[in-house]
């Protein structure tokens, strides 16, 4: 057994081979043999003395200390091509700066922070990378994101940072027809009519907490359409399909014809609505760091 970490290149291979299960497939990735992915796998296994795969079945498979080795590599690659990019950055003064945001905060305060005369002054330029929270945290984990905005529940990692950014209330978005009868609704009444909700992958807490604040007006709700983003969730309200519970902050960016914004009578009791953004450490004097900074001022 060798004190001395594997090379990267030997770490790339047992997790092209874990996600593979095939020796071939996983050598091919890296342009190398069946027979050389497996002696640099042996030699893997020798290096810190445990066995990593089980070659027994028909495909290779991760022994119990081989998944929590594999986990950890993942990370320290992640953690290597981070370290790489930062160095990059700090000496290059790369003024882009990455920014991960979630179908559910897409709609949220980033206009304000890209608003905002200090950031136009800095002269940062944002780059959205938008896409579901594993992708976002992937990219943050690597540095091809500073700051990754989104709605709970957050990731749990000692090293990530988080501020919550923007809260909100909850009103109704109901169709142009059922808007003319009143001027306001009620949890009991969106709970009796078909409800347009954000699919629950999206915002679990949230989808799950509303359903359960209509449940317990003694009606059981019924979701007859879910949307991948809030613009879809208005957009399916607009045609007819049903009303919705949207955020206050998100529904006054939205603008559908055939959808109309009523207040929530309950919209007191309900939980609020949040946004907050994740982040890493970043060297001192990079842009990246300078754009968290600012975020803080801006949204916190």
């Amino acid at each position: 057994m060798d004190s001395a970490p594997p090379e990267l290149d030997t770490l790339r291979i047992a997790i092209a081979l874990a996600d593979a299960g095939d020796l071939t497939a996983a050598g091919a990735a890296f342009g190398i043999g069946r027979r050389t992915a497996a002696a640099r796998i042996a030699q893997l296994e020798r290096h810190i003395g445990v066995v990593l795969f089980d070659h027994a079945g028909k495909a290779v498979g991760l022994t119990r200390a081989g998944e929590v080795f594999v986990a950890e590599a993942r990370l320290s690659l992640a953690a290597a091509a981070r370290a790489a990019r930062l160095a990059r950055d700090v000496a290059e003064r790369v003024d882009t700066i990455g920014i991960g945001v979630t179908d559910d905060a897409m709609l949220g305060p980033l206009r304000d922070l890209f608003e905002a005369p200090a950031w136009i002054d800095a002269g940062f330029l944002p780059a959205l990378h938008h896409g579901p929270l594993g992708t976002q945290m992937a990219a943050l984990a690597e540095g091809r994101v500073a700051m990754v905005f989104t709605s709970p529940p957050l990731p749990a990692h000692p090293r990530i940072l988080h501020r919550q950014v923007a809260a909100s209330k909850w009103s109704a978005l109901v169709p142009d027809a059922e808007a003319r009868l009143r001027k306001t609704a009620s949890l009991s009444n969106l709970a009796r009519k078909p409800l347009v909700m954000l699919a629950r992958d999206r915002a679990a807490l949230a989808h799950d907490g509303l359903l359960a604040a209509m449940q317990a007006t003694g009606t059981v709700p019924h979701v007859a359409q879910e949307a991948e983003s809030w613009a879809g969730v208005a957009a399916m309200v607009s045609l007819g399909l049903g009303s919705a519970l949207v955020p206050s902050l998100v529904a006054r960016r939205l603008s559908v014809a055939g959808a109309t914004l009523l207040p929530l009578v309950e919209a007191e009791d309900l939980p609020a609505w949040t946004i907050s953004c994740l982040w890493l450490p970043q060297p001192t004097g990079t842009a990246a760091a300078e754009a968290i900074a600012l975020m803080k001022v801006r949204l916190g």
